[in-house]
């Protein structure tokens, strides 16, 4: 247990290789789009003069942003996750995407949120900043599930060498689940004490 979660033994060993390129991947992580909470498509849709421009003109409208169906999650507050709409990959026709994707393939809710300087994840869904870390049911876990349903999108690629340690590779995305100190206390459990 690490600030209050359960730690999958899994992030405790070598990860599959070193952190993926998005030049690379092509961003293959945002298919399918992303779960938040009510909240966070409210937020969203309170920046809308921020996020629209920054997306191509047949997706600016916010009513075009958001799945209209609504799933029971409990990880969620209000146990209700809002997704985002999703949309053909124009790099492949048998692939959706994130309707926040851009063509340049940079999420245009991470571009809003640096340019206003908004502190945290800012607009982009905490388990879209995760990726493929995963908080769910009160454990911290590598996605298992996702890469499946991504094309193999885990965020990793091939290096020379031994692979690096999963706390070193995902360090930012698991220090937005357990903190700093959590992730200096993961850091330390791989070391043996």
């Amino acid at each position: 247990m690490i600030a209050g979660l359960k730690v999958d033994p899994a992030l405790l060993g070598p990860a599959r290789g070193e952190r993926c390129v998005a030049a690379e991947c092509r961003s293959a992580c945002c298919r399918n789009g992303i779960w938040m909470s009510r909240e966070h498509a409210d937020r969203i849709r309170a920046h809308a003069g921020d996020v629209a421009p920054l997306l191509p003109e047949d997706r600016r409208s916010p009513e075009l942003w958001f799945d209209p169906d609504e799933g029971e999650d409990p990880d969620f507050p209000g146990g209700v996750a809002v997704g985002s709409a999703t949309l053909d990959d124009p790099d492949d026709p048998e692939a959706t995407v994130c309707a926040f994707l851009r063509p340049d393939r940079l999420c245009a809710l991470q571009v809003a949120s640096t340019a206003l300087g908004l502190p945290g994840t800012g607009l982009k869904p905490r388990d879209c900043a995760l990726y493929p870390v995963l908080v769910s049911q009160g454990e911290v876990v590598l996605d298992r599930w996702s890469p499946g349903e991504l094309g193999g999108a885990d965020c990793q690629r091939a290096c020379a060498g031994a692979p690096p340690p999963v706390h070193q590779v995902f360090r930012e995305e698991l220090e937005l689940a357990l903190g700093r100190e959590g992730w200096e206390e993961l850091r330390r459990l791989t070391r043996g004490g």
